[in-house]
């Protein structure tokens, strides 16, 4: 599959039908996702095709962006939907963006010099920017009549359109004096840049990679246009600062934030205080504008780092479907340090796209590729060959040579060795109270607290099928009712989409972790998917030439989602495409001291070890010598029963789950067994739920965890049925 994002602007994100383009697709480029059009997009395809398409894809472009102005106001409408009617939140004129789409039609015009009526445009928009300069205050947002500030701050974003929108005209003469007030927002960003090193916090308008590499890149062209060494040094000491800053020397990448300090960290204090998302992500968009910065600088950039971001750029290409996908996120064992893969960004702010909901809880699906990415990453990519496939030619001799054959077969409905569920040392009733106000109603499955409207970072009672998994399997492990299961499976199988692939909720999008949780809670109800023909093949879909899964087809492959996708196809009774693949990728993630990876380089962690132990159990597999793996496991425990989800770092309570999980299914024990069950039964909360010590209250994912792992410590559970729900 082609690497230029090409097919994406035309197949994906074009509106072939009423013109310009969306600002996000699904990952196959097939759904517009949102079909809302964004002024800043529109411009975007405007700059990016004056400058790399033929007149054809040039005009439509431009005839996009062309919907947008007001020609009674002058200016540009922000947000439209697919129609071109504005919006009322869009009907507004954020000044910096203005000057990007006054830069958008200066590079349409130097294509297309005899278009008389975009020259024109650009006379009126010198015309009223310039008289918003006249006046003695500017101000960041304007009514769409230009009249009334409605927000009076400018920001960083203000100086980065001013110094591009300069670079942009070059040495070219700009009407109403208006170089002259770009001149000073371009001093301003170079002021603040040259403080950013002396400064003993981050710049907060500086703690974002997104804006920092904008900001290398627009004082790298303007070096260039001005002639201007020791601009250009300075921009070139920033892309070298940032990438420092940004890098994530463990996993790879660059974050797409840091806090004041300078560190990576979930930041729970500013997010509520500001209405961020607390998680930093990694994004594709972030490393191509880095990428973007360093080719415009080609002189004294160490080939290490533009060799490490183009490597971060190129793990996101889609080797499937074309272009690049938005990016990814974790789970979070420590505030710094990343665990196991989640390609979504949780209580990410709403009203951008591609963001979902589930009750009070917002996530954006990380698969998604956006339009800004896709033009962000043709820019950066030009002239560079994709990433080729990687065919492994030895898995035969590797899977023999380390591999030994069980027998994992099992039965969901009968999974405990004696009869009924052993006795744990919980207050049962109190759990089971709490877990009944985690249900809406009898109707649904269940949501992933007790709570109705939390203030802090709760999710609500909302059912979604990750928690709804976590309350079948509980009461089903502890041999009890599962009332009104006909209205659970209904709910779930409504999260089927066309695709095969199931969804958190109905109307949301299909991955392999949802699908496994939709896949499971029926397989445990009893049941079946309405299309299990077509959740094979979506899931088979997903499995790469290196044997591995991604979270959607053609996503990079991991230990996490290569499980749950082989865990998914065996309860459909069906299989991967490459068995030997995934046997041999899964022994690829292996190091040297006996744990396993999440990827193969990564440093191995508990929650890798059991998705490999839990994949090869399923495949009637077990890795010859498990002796070095348990002793690698047993070394992460404390005296008093807990585990570190990997050597170093701290403490973790679905990390222990996963050990013990993973010694079970290897026939061993912690080896402090008691104080295991003391520790993990000591997280029942006040409420009858179980979740993290000191944590604000409880979760069905947590008290899943705790159930499981006492169950597990009782040897109350068959090793099947630990194998795949997890």
């Amino acid at each position: 599959m082609s690497l230029h994002p090409q097919f994406l602007f035309d197949q994906g994100l074009k509106d072939l039908e009423h013109g310009g383009y969306f600002a996000i697709t699904d990952a196959s480029g097939q759904v517009a996702i949102s079909s809302d059009k964004q002024l800043q997009d529109q411009v975007e395809a405007t700059l990016y095709q004056a400058e790399h398409g033929d007149a054809a894809q040039l005009r439509f472009a431009h005839d996009g962006l062309m919907a947008l102005y007001d020609g009674h106001n002058g200016g540009f409408h922000e947000l439209a939907d697919r129609y071109w009617t504005p919006h009322g939140s869009g009907r507004c004129r954020t000044l910096a963006l203005q000057l990007d789409g006054l830069a958008a039609l200066i590079a349409y015009q130097r294509r297309t010099p005899e278009d008389a009526t975009n020259q024109a445009l650009i006379n009126a928009m010198l015309e009223q920017i310039g008289a918003i300069y006249a006046r003695s205050t500017v101000a960041g947002v304007y009514s769409s009549d230009w009249s009334t500030p409605l927000e009076l701050a400018t920001s960083i974003e203000l100086d980065i359109s001013a110094a591009g929108l300069l670079a942009t005209i070059g040495h070219e003469p700009l009407g109403f004096g208006l170089v002259g007030h770009l001149q000073v927002h371009a001093e301003n960003l170079i002021a603040r840049v040259a403080g950013s090193d002396s400064e003993s916090v981050v710049d907060v308008a500086l703690s974002r990679c997104a804006v920092r590499a904008q900001v290398s890149l627009v004082l790298a062209r303007l070096a260039n246009v001005r002639d201007d060494n020791a601009l250009s040094n300075l921009a070139r000491s920033f892309v070298q600062q940032t990438l420092a800053l940004f890098r994530d020397p463990a996993y790879g990448g660059y974050w797409d934030r840091v806090c004041i300090n300078g560190k990576v960290r979930c930041d729970w204090h500013t997010s509520y205080k500001k209405h961020e998302s607390p998680f930093p992500i990694k994004t594709a968009y972030d490393v191509a504008l880095l990428l973007q910065a360093i080719q415009a600088l080609p002189a004294g950039v160490d080939e290490h780092d533009r060799a490490s971001v183009t490597a971060a750029l190129l793990e996101f290409h889609d080797a499937a479907n074309g272009g690049l996908f938005m990016g990814k996120g974790y789970f979070w064992s420590t505030p710094d340090d990343p665990t196991v893969p989640f390609i979504r960004q949780f209580w990410a702010p709403p009203r951008q796209p591609g963001i979902f909901s589930i009750g009070n809880l917002t996530y954006l699906p990380l698969h998604l590729k956006s339009l800004k990415t896709q033009f962000a990453a043709a820019r950066a990519l030009q002239g560079i060959a994709p990433p080729a496939c990687v065919h492994h030619h030895d898995d035969a001799a590797l899977v023999a040579r380390e591999l030994t054959t069980i027998d994992g077969s099992g039965d969901v409905q009968n999974i405990h060795p004696t009869t009924g569920a052993p006795a744990i040392n919980v207050d049962l009733q109190r759990y089971l109270t709490w877990l009944s106000k985690s249900r809406a109603s009898s109707d649904t499955p269940y949501g992933l607290t007790a709570e109705t409207a939390p203030l802090g970072f709760r999710a609500d009672k909302t059912w979604q099928v990750f928690s709804g998994l976590h309350v079948i399997s509980d009461l089903h492990a502890l041999g009890l009712q599962i009332e009104n299961k006909a209205s659970l499976i209904d709910c779930i199988k409504s999260s089927q989409n066309t695709d095969g692939g199931f969804a958190e909720q109905p109307g949301h999008l299909s991955d392999v972790f949802a699908s496994y949780c939709a896949v499971l809670s029926l397989r445990v109800l009893g049941a079946m998917p309405n299309d299990i023909e077509g959740c094979v093949r979506y899931l088979q879909a997903c499995q790469n030439p290196d044997g591995g899964f991604g979270d959607v087809p053609g996503f990079a492959s991991d230990i996490w989602h290569t499980n749950l996708a082989v865990l998914s196809l065996h309860a459909l009774n069906a299989k991967a495409p490459d068995e030997q693949g995934v046997l041999a990728f899964a022994l690829r993630c292996r190091t040297a001291d006996g744990g396993f990876a999440n990827k193969p380089g990564y440093p191995p962690d508990a929650f890798s070890v059991y998705r490999v132990v839990s994949t090869l159990f399923i495949l009637n597999k077990r890795i010859v010598n498990p002796e070095q793996t348990v002793t690698w496991l047993q070394n992460l425990q404390l005296a008093n029963g807990s585990f570190h989800y990997r050597p170093g770092k701290a403490v973790s309570l679905v990390g222990t789950y996963m050990a013990i999980a993973a010694m079970y299914l290897l026939d061993a024990q912690p080896t402090y067994l008691q104080e295991s069950k003391d520790w993990i039964a000591a997280h029942q909360k006040q409420d009858g739920g179980f979740g993290p010590l000191n944590a604000t209250s409880a979760t069905t994912d947590e008290s899943f965890v705790c159930i499981q792992t006492l169950l597990i410590l009782e040897k109350g559970l068959s090793q099947h049925w630990v194998a795949l729900l997890n």
